[in-house]
Protein backbone atom coordinates (compact mmCIF):
# COMPACT_ATOMS: atom_id res chain seq x y z
CA UNK A 1 0.00 0.00 0.00
CA UNK A 2 1.36 3.81 -0.66
CA UNK A 3 0.95 5.37 2.56
CA UNK A 4 -2.53 7.45 1.77
CA UNK A 5 -4.02 10.41 4.56
CA UNK A 6 -6.91 8.71 6.43
CA UNK A 7 -10.03 11.48 6.13
CA UNK A 8 -10.59 12.21 10.00
CA UNK A 9 -8.04 11.88 13.17
CA UNK A 10 -7.58 8.07 14.29
CA UNK A 11 -10.51 6.79 15.25
CA UNK A 12 -12.94 9.14 14.48
CA UNK A 13 -15.53 8.93 12.04
CA UNK A 14 -16.29 12.65 11.62
CA UNK A 15 -15.60 16.43 13.03
CA UNK A 16 -17.38 19.49 15.04
CA UNK A 17 -16.35 22.49 16.24
CA UNK A 18 -18.63 24.65 17.99
CA UNK A 19 -19.10 28.48 16.02
CA UNK A 20 -20.20 30.40 19.07
CA UNK A 21 -20.88 34.00 18.56
CA UNK A 22 -20.19 36.39 21.36
CA UNK A 23 -23.01 39.29 20.40
CA UNK A 24 -25.82 39.17 23.75
CA UNK A 25 -23.86 37.43 26.40
CA UNK A 26 -25.69 37.71 29.40
CA UNK A 27 -22.41 37.94 31.86
CA UNK A 28 -19.07 38.22 32.75
CA UNK A 29 -20.11 35.02 35.10
CA UNK A 30 -21.93 33.15 32.74
CA UNK A 31 -19.15 33.16 30.07
CA UNK A 32 -16.77 31.93 32.19
CA UNK A 33 -19.26 29.29 33.75
CA UNK A 34 -20.06 28.04 30.39
CA UNK A 35 -16.31 28.14 29.00
CA UNK A 36 -15.32 25.85 32.57
CA UNK A 37 -18.26 23.51 32.15
CA UNK A 38 -17.15 22.68 28.18
CA UNK A 39 -13.38 22.55 28.39
CA UNK A 40 -12.34 21.84 32.18
CA UNK A 41 -12.66 18.65 33.88
CA UNK A 42 -12.96 19.90 36.85
CA UNK A 43 -16.59 20.99 39.40
CA UNK A 44 -17.68 23.94 37.55
CA UNK A 45 -21.02 26.18 37.80
CA UNK A 46 -23.23 23.87 35.92
CA UNK A 47 -21.32 20.36 37.43
CA UNK A 48 -18.69 18.07 36.19
CA UNK A 49 -16.45 19.59 33.42
CA UNK A 50 -17.38 17.93 30.00
CA UNK A 51 -13.35 17.83 29.11
CA UNK A 52 -13.77 19.10 25.48
CA UNK A 53 -12.31 21.81 23.30
CA UNK A 54 -14.82 24.62 22.56
CA UNK A 55 -13.90 27.94 21.32
CA UNK A 56 -15.32 31.33 21.45
CA UNK A 57 -15.34 34.77 20.00
CA UNK A 58 -14.61 38.17 21.36
CA UNK A 59 -14.75 41.89 19.79
CA UNK A 60 -12.78 44.91 21.12
CA UNK A 61 -15.92 47.15 21.10
CA UNK A 62 -19.14 47.61 21.54
CA UNK A 63 -21.12 51.53 20.06
CA UNK A 64 -24.89 50.39 21.24
CA UNK A 65 -26.27 51.12 24.65
CA UNK A 66 -26.79 47.15 25.30
CA UNK A 67 -25.31 45.22 27.91
CA UNK A 68 -22.22 43.41 25.65
CA UNK A 69 -18.87 41.89 26.77
CA UNK A 70 -15.93 43.67 24.95
CA UNK A 71 -12.57 43.75 25.38
CA UNK A 72 -12.63 48.22 25.54
CA UNK A 73 -15.42 50.27 27.29
CA UNK A 74 -17.42 51.24 24.94
CA UNK A 75 -15.61 52.87 22.44
CA UNK A 76 -12.74 54.06 24.33
CA UNK A 77 -9.29 52.36 24.27
CA UNK A 78 -9.93 51.88 28.58
CA UNK A 79 -9.54 47.95 29.20
CA UNK A 80 -12.90 46.55 30.68
CA UNK A 81 -13.23 44.16 33.68
CA UNK A 82 -13.79 41.63 30.90
CA UNK A 83 -10.15 41.89 29.11
CA UNK A 84 -8.33 39.54 31.37
CA UNK A 85 -10.65 37.06 30.69
CA UNK A 86 -10.56 37.40 26.91
CA UNK A 87 -6.41 38.04 26.67
CA UNK A 88 -6.29 34.36 28.88
CA UNK A 89 -8.14 32.71 26.42
CA UNK A 90 -6.11 34.07 23.66
CA UNK A 91 -3.21 32.65 25.30
CA UNK A 92 -4.76 29.33 25.50
CA UNK A 93 -6.00 29.39 22.26
CA UNK A 94 -9.61 29.01 23.20
CA UNK A 95 -10.46 32.34 21.88
CA UNK A 96 -9.74 31.78 18.37
CA UNK A 97 -12.25 34.11 16.75
CA UNK A 98 -12.91 37.72 16.28
CA UNK A 99 -16.67 38.53 15.70
CA UNK A 100 -15.57 41.90 13.58
CA UNK A 101 -13.61 44.50 15.63
CA UNK A 102 -16.99 45.31 17.76
CA UNK A 103 -20.65 46.15 17.32
CA UNK A 104 -21.45 48.88 15.28
CA UNK A 105 -24.67 48.36 14.56
CA UNK A 106 -25.23 51.63 14.78
CA UNK A 107 -22.48 52.73 12.79
CA UNK A 108 -19.38 54.85 13.25
CA UNK A 109 -16.91 52.06 12.50
CA UNK A 110 -13.45 53.20 11.11
CA UNK A 111 -10.00 52.33 10.33
CA UNK A 112 -8.64 53.46 13.00
CA UNK A 113 -10.57 51.30 15.60
CA UNK A 114 -9.01 47.95 13.47
CA UNK A 115 -5.65 49.65 13.94
CA UNK A 116 -6.13 49.79 17.95
CA UNK A 117 -7.65 46.26 18.18
CA UNK A 118 -4.61 44.91 16.12
CA UNK A 119 -2.10 46.77 18.35
CA UNK A 120 -3.52 45.59 21.13
CA UNK A 121 -3.16 41.67 19.67
CA UNK A 122 0.41 42.22 18.95
CA UNK A 123 0.99 43.62 22.16
CA UNK A 124 -0.38 40.36 23.47
CA UNK A 125 1.82 38.65 21.05
CA UNK A 126 -0.98 37.09 19.95
CA UNK A 127 -2.97 35.80 16.52
CA UNK A 128 -6.44 35.21 15.94
CA UNK A 129 -7.41 32.68 13.06
CA UNK A 130 -11.02 32.79 12.46
CA UNK A 131 -13.41 35.67 11.21
CA UNK A 132 -16.93 35.93 11.48
CA UNK A 133 -18.38 38.96 10.28
CA UNK A 134 -20.91 41.01 12.73
CA UNK A 135 -23.84 43.02 12.41
CA UNK A 136 -26.54 44.39 9.92
CA UNK A 137 -27.45 47.65 8.33
CA UNK A 138 -24.99 50.12 9.10
CA UNK A 139 -22.14 47.48 10.50
CA UNK A 140 -19.97 48.78 7.44
CA UNK A 141 -16.69 46.78 8.88
CA UNK A 142 -18.04 43.37 7.18
CA UNK A 143 -16.20 41.63 4.26
CA UNK A 144 -17.62 40.27 1.30
CA UNK A 145 -19.40 41.59 -1.75
CA UNK A 146 -22.70 42.05 -0.80
CA UNK A 147 -25.26 45.00 0.07
CA UNK A 148 -23.53 47.21 3.15
CA UNK A 149 -20.43 44.94 3.44
CA UNK A 150 -17.15 47.53 2.82
CA UNK A 151 -14.75 45.85 4.95
CA UNK A 152 -12.70 45.06 1.92
CA UNK A 153 -13.28 47.92 0.00
CA UNK A 154 -10.53 49.85 0.02
CA UNK A 155 -12.27 53.24 -1.30
CA UNK A 156 -14.40 52.95 1.75
CA UNK A 157 -13.78 54.08 5.36
CA UNK A 158 -14.45 51.32 6.70
CA UNK A 159 -11.88 49.47 4.62
CA UNK A 160 -9.81 47.61 7.15
CA UNK A 161 -9.16 43.62 5.69
CA UNK A 162 -5.55 43.88 5.32
CA UNK A 163 -5.21 44.46 9.38
CA UNK A 164 -7.02 41.57 9.86
CA UNK A 165 -4.87 39.11 7.81
CA UNK A 166 -2.08 41.04 9.62
CA UNK A 167 -3.98 39.98 12.99
CA UNK A 168 -3.74 36.47 11.87
CA UNK A 169 -6.92 36.33 10.09
CA UNK A 170 -6.68 33.22 7.58
CA UNK A 171 -10.67 31.65 7.44
CA UNK A 172 -13.70 34.05 6.87
CA UNK A 173 -17.35 33.90 7.40
CA UNK A 174 -18.84 36.39 5.17
CA UNK A 175 -22.37 34.65 6.33
CA UNK A 176 -22.73 31.69 4.35
CA UNK A 177 -25.33 29.15 6.42
CA UNK A 178 -25.91 25.39 5.74
CA UNK A 179 -28.70 22.77 6.46
CA UNK A 180 -26.66 19.93 5.34
CA UNK A 181 -25.54 17.43 8.32
CA UNK A 182 -21.73 17.08 7.45
CA UNK A 183 -19.44 19.28 4.90
CA UNK A 184 -16.70 17.46 2.76
CA UNK A 185 -18.84 14.66 3.48
CA UNK A 186 -20.18 11.27 2.10
CA UNK A 187 -23.13 11.20 -0.78
CA UNK A 188 -25.17 10.05 1.80
CA UNK A 189 -29.26 9.80 1.35
CA UNK A 190 -29.29 12.62 3.53
CA UNK A 191 -26.99 15.06 2.32
CA UNK A 192 -27.65 14.62 -1.70
CA UNK A 193 -31.69 15.29 -0.52
CA UNK A 194 -30.53 18.12 1.14
CA UNK A 195 -28.59 19.58 -0.94
CA UNK A 196 -31.14 19.18 -3.64
CA UNK A 197 -33.90 21.07 -1.31
CA UNK A 198 -31.32 24.27 -1.11
CA UNK A 199 -30.56 23.96 -5.09
CA UNK A 200 -34.37 24.77 -5.25
CA UNK A 201 -34.73 27.22 -2.46
CA UNK A 202 -31.88 29.17 -3.79
CA UNK A 203 -33.47 29.36 -7.61
CA UNK A 204 -36.76 30.00 -6.42
CA UNK A 205 -37.98 30.90 -2.79
CA UNK A 206 -34.86 33.12 -2.35
CA UNK A 207 -33.42 33.98 -6.04
CA UNK A 208 -33.95 37.55 -5.29
CA UNK A 209 -31.70 37.44 -2.33
CA UNK A 210 -28.40 39.01 -2.56
CA UNK A 211 -27.21 38.73 0.84
CA UNK A 212 -25.22 35.08 1.11
CA UNK A 213 -27.08 32.33 2.08
CA UNK A 214 -25.49 29.17 0.85
CA UNK A 215 -23.47 27.44 -2.07
CA UNK A 216 -24.74 25.03 -4.63
CA UNK A 217 -21.78 22.39 -3.01
CA UNK A 218 -20.86 21.20 0.29
CA UNK A 219 -17.38 22.21 1.29
CA UNK A 220 -16.52 23.55 3.98
CA UNK A 221 -13.68 25.82 2.78
CA UNK A 222 -13.62 27.30 -0.53
CA UNK A 223 -11.61 30.15 -2.10
CA UNK A 224 -12.46 33.51 -2.21
CA UNK A 225 -11.04 36.63 -3.55
CA UNK A 226 -12.04 40.25 -1.86
CA UNK A 227 -12.30 43.40 -3.66
CA UNK A 228 -8.95 44.49 -2.42
CA UNK A 229 -7.83 41.22 -4.60
CA UNK A 230 -6.47 39.26 -1.14
CA UNK A 231 -7.01 35.62 -1.67
CA UNK A 232 -7.88 33.72 0.82
CA UNK A 233 -10.39 30.66 2.57
CA UNK A 234 -14.15 31.56 3.33
CA UNK A 235 -15.95 29.04 5.73
CA UNK A 236 -19.52 27.85 5.87
CA UNK A 237 -21.70 27.18 9.21
CA UNK A 238 -24.47 25.03 10.03
CA UNK A 239 -27.43 26.15 11.05
CA UNK A 240 -29.78 23.39 11.34
CA UNK A 241 -31.20 20.10 10.04
CA UNK A 242 -35.30 22.16 8.98
CA UNK A 243 -33.98 25.47 7.59
CA UNK A 244 -36.01 28.01 10.04
CA UNK A 245 -33.28 30.27 11.72
CA UNK A 246 -33.56 30.67 15.17
CA UNK A 247 -31.95 32.86 17.92
CA UNK A 248 -29.68 30.12 18.09
CA UNK A 249 -29.33 30.56 22.00
CA UNK A 250 -27.89 28.17 24.76
CA UNK A 251 -31.77 26.72 24.44
CA UNK A 252 -31.15 25.84 20.76
CA UNK A 253 -27.89 24.95 20.88
CA UNK A 254 -29.85 21.98 22.08
CA UNK A 255 -31.80 20.90 19.16
CA UNK A 256 -28.86 21.85 17.12
CA UNK A 257 -26.66 19.26 19.14
CA UNK A 258 -29.48 16.46 19.38
CA UNK A 259 -28.32 12.50 19.47
CA UNK A 260 -30.02 12.55 16.02
CA UNK A 261 -27.54 15.57 14.42
CA UNK A 262 -24.50 13.92 15.93
CA UNK A 263 -25.38 10.34 14.47
CA UNK A 264 -26.53 11.43 11.68
CA UNK A 265 -22.97 13.20 11.33
CA UNK A 266 -21.15 10.41 12.21
CA UNK A 267 -22.82 8.54 9.17
CA UNK A 268 -22.23 11.26 6.74
CA UNK A 269 -18.75 10.84 7.59
CA UNK A 270 -18.74 15.17 7.62
CA UNK A 271 -17.17 18.09 9.11
CA UNK A 272 -18.85 20.71 10.98
CA UNK A 273 -18.17 24.44 11.95
CA UNK A 274 -21.91 24.69 14.40
CA UNK A 275 -22.86 28.19 14.41
CA UNK A 276 -24.39 29.08 17.44
CA UNK A 277 -24.60 31.87 20.13
CA UNK A 278 -24.04 29.70 23.50
CA UNK A 279 -23.21 32.75 25.85
CA UNK A 280 -26.90 34.14 25.06
CA UNK A 281 -29.84 33.54 27.65
CA UNK A 282 -27.54 31.84 29.85
CA UNK A 283 -29.06 31.26 33.42
CA UNK A 284 -26.61 31.03 35.83
CA UNK A 285 -29.22 28.56 37.75
CA UNK A 286 -28.41 25.96 35.54
CA UNK A 287 -28.12 25.16 31.69
CA UNK A 288 -31.40 23.61 30.15
CA UNK A 289 -31.80 20.09 30.62
CA UNK A 290 -32.21 18.99 27.73
CA UNK A 291 -28.75 20.59 26.40
CA UNK A 292 -26.57 18.49 29.35
CA UNK A 293 -28.28 15.71 28.03
CA UNK A 294 -27.03 15.99 24.64
CA UNK A 295 -23.46 17.34 25.68
CA UNK A 296 -23.44 14.37 27.60
CA UNK A 297 -24.14 12.35 24.55
CA UNK A 298 -21.49 14.69 22.39
CA UNK A 299 -19.42 13.69 25.08
CA UNK A 300 -19.44 10.27 25.23
CA UNK A 301 -19.38 9.77 20.99
CA UNK A 302 -15.85 12.15 21.20
CA UNK A 303 -14.66 9.60 23.97
CA UNK A 304 -15.74 6.52 21.70
CA UNK A 305 -13.64 7.45 18.99
CA UNK A 306 -16.48 8.69 17.13
CA UNK A 307 -16.83 12.38 16.47
CA UNK A 308 -13.78 14.46 16.75
CA UNK A 309 -13.94 17.72 19.11
CA UNK A 310 -11.54 20.57 18.18
CA UNK A 311 -11.60 25.04 18.21
CA UNK A 312 -13.13 26.47 15.00
CA UNK A 313 -9.79 27.38 13.65
CA UNK A 314 -7.68 23.97 14.45
CA UNK A 315 -10.58 22.24 12.94
CA UNK A 316 -10.21 24.74 9.66
CA UNK A 317 -6.54 24.25 9.73
CA UNK A 318 -6.17 20.40 9.88
CA UNK A 319 -8.81 20.45 7.22
CA UNK A 320 -6.65 22.26 4.66
CA UNK A 321 -3.31 21.01 5.68
CA UNK A 322 -5.26 17.59 5.61
CA UNK A 323 -6.32 18.58 1.92
CA UNK A 324 -3.25 20.19 0.55
CA UNK A 325 -0.07 18.40 2.29
CA UNK A 326 2.88 17.47 0.30
CA UNK A 327 4.45 14.65 1.65
CA UNK A 328 7.25 11.86 -0.25
CA UNK A 329 7.42 8.49 0.53
CA UNK A 330 10.74 6.17 0.21
CA UNK A 331 11.18 2.18 1.28
CA UNK A 332 14.33 0.61 1.51
CA UNK A 333 15.64 -1.83 3.88
CA UNK A 334 11.66 -2.68 5.05
CA UNK A 335 11.53 0.89 6.27
CA UNK A 336 8.64 3.23 4.97
CA UNK A 337 9.51 6.79 5.25
CA UNK A 338 7.32 9.57 4.83
CA UNK A 339 9.02 13.56 4.60
CA UNK A 340 6.04 15.98 4.69
CA UNK A 341 7.05 19.37 3.02
CA UNK A 342 6.90 22.70 4.73
CA UNK A 343 5.34 24.09 1.88
CA UNK A 344 1.35 23.36 0.06
CA UNK A 345 0.17 24.33 -2.83
CA UNK A 346 -3.44 25.64 -2.55
CA UNK A 347 -6.20 27.51 -4.26
CA UNK A 348 -4.96 30.49 -2.41
CA UNK A 349 -1.39 30.40 -3.39
CA UNK A 350 1.47 28.78 -1.54
CA UNK A 351 1.42 28.47 2.22
CA UNK A 352 3.97 27.32 5.26
CA UNK A 353 3.04 24.40 7.25
CA UNK A 354 4.39 24.44 11.20
CA UNK A 355 5.40 21.58 12.95
CA UNK A 356 2.26 22.22 15.44
CA UNK A 357 -0.15 22.23 12.23
CA UNK A 358 0.82 18.68 11.88
CA UNK A 359 -1.43 16.86 15.04
CA UNK A 360 -3.96 14.46 13.91
CA UNK A 361 -2.28 13.73 10.45
CA UNK A 362 -3.26 10.04 10.28
CA UNK A 363 -1.86 7.78 7.70
CA UNK A 364 -2.45 4.52 6.22
CA UNK A 365 0.19 2.14 5.95
CA UNK A 366 1.14 -1.39 5.60
CA UNK A 367 3.81 -2.14 8.35
CA UNK A 368 3.22 1.19 11.85
CA UNK A 369 6.39 -0.76 13.51
CA UNK A 370 8.39 0.19 10.55
CA UNK A 371 6.99 3.61 9.50
CA UNK A 372 8.85 6.69 9.99
CA UNK A 373 7.32 10.59 10.05
CA UNK A 374 9.97 13.41 9.19
CA UNK A 375 9.44 17.14 8.83
CA UNK A 376 11.69 19.53 7.95
CA UNK A 377 14.48 16.47 9.27
CA UNK A 378 13.27 15.75 12.28
CA UNK A 379 11.71 12.62 12.96
CA UNK A 380 7.99 13.25 14.74
CA UNK A 381 6.77 11.57 16.98
CA UNK A 382 3.91 9.23 16.12
CA UNK A 383 0.98 7.18 17.50
CA UNK A 384 0.99 3.15 15.78
CA UNK A 385 -2.66 2.36 15.37
CA UNK A 386 -4.37 -0.49 14.98
CA UNK A 387 -7.22 -1.60 12.21
CA UNK A 388 -9.58 1.36 11.88
CA UNK A 389 -13.41 0.28 10.24
CA UNK A 390 -11.79 0.49 7.00
CA UNK A 391 -9.49 -2.81 8.00
CA UNK A 392 -6.32 -0.39 7.34
CA UNK A 393 -3.20 0.00 10.00
CA UNK A 394 -2.07 3.70 10.26
CA UNK A 395 0.07 6.08 12.00
CA UNK A 396 -0.76 9.51 13.19
CA UNK A 397 0.80 12.60 14.60
CA UNK A 398 -0.31 13.19 18.27
CA UNK A 399 -3.31 15.15 18.19
CA UNK A 400 -2.69 17.40 21.11
CA UNK A 401 -5.80 18.88 23.04
CA UNK A 402 -5.69 22.43 23.82
CA UNK A 403 -4.83 23.33 27.64
CA UNK A 404 -7.51 24.56 29.32
CA UNK A 405 -6.10 27.57 31.83
CA UNK A 406 -8.63 27.58 34.46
Amino acid sequence: MIPSLREFPYPYRCALAISSDIDNASSHESFIAIMDYLNSTSDTSFGPGLGLEIGNSFWFFNSTDNYQLSYFKGLTSQLSSFAPVIRELWESGHIDTIHSWGNFDKGGFSRSFAETGLNELQKANVKIPAWVNHGIGLNHQKVGNYPHMFGDDQSHEAYHLDLAIEAGCEYFWTGKVTHVIGQDSHPTFSVQSKLMIQWLMKRTRYRHVVDPIYDDGNQLLFPIQFRDQTKTWEFIRYMNAWGKEQVLDIHDLATQLSPGMVNQLIKNRGFMLLYTHFNEHVNMDGLPKVLTKNLSYLKKKNFEGDVFIATSSRLLKYKEVHDYLNFKVDSSNDLTNIHIDSKMDTPIGEKSVERNQLCGLTFYVDHPPKTKVWFNKEELEIKRNPKDESGNLSVMVPWKKLSYPR
